[in-house]
């Protein structure tokens, strides 16, 4: 897990960020996680992270960043796998390493990260929910 605290403590927020949380309902991440879920909860300017409830702990965070944080995202990295995404935005690719996989992705002017963890959930699984949850988020934007 300090891999997942280290990758969202170099994320710049971007002035004026939207509400993260009113974006999606707890309906929509639901859905998209296959689980109950807690209603979002604000966990820092432009940030918001719904937790699985019972027996299915997935989790679903968004962070809106800002453009140079977007571009640093796709610098290589030993050990970290970055691949374009297309039909997602203007702009998006995910990270795949470390045990985490993540979904970046711009639209316009916003930039967005999109985190999900779901227990046992191959790295193709999660980024297909982070891909569900992107589209679902981009038609708020």
């Amino acid at each position: 897990m300090a891999t997942v605290a280290g990758l969202f403590c170099q994320v710049s927020v971007a002035a004026g960020a939207p509400d993260a949380c009113s974006l999606l309902s707890t309906q929509d991440v639901a859905a998209a996680l296959g689980a109950e879920v807690d209603a979002g909860a604000n966990i820092g300017p432009g940030a918001c992270r719904w937790n699985g409830r019972g027996n299915r702990p997935a989790t679903l965070r968004i962070n809106f960043s800002k453009a140079r944080s977007f571009d640093i995202g796709k610098t290589p990295v030993s050990g970290y796998t970055k691949t374009p995404e297309s039909g997602i935005g203007d702009d998006a690719y995910s990270v795949v390493g470390g045990g985490v996989v993540t979904l970046s992705v711009k639209k316009g002017a916003a930039f967005v990260i999109i985190f999900v963890q779901v227990p046992n959930a191959s790295p193709e699984q999660t980024k297909a929910v982070e891909k569900k949850v992107a589209l679902k988020l981009l038609k708020k934007l």
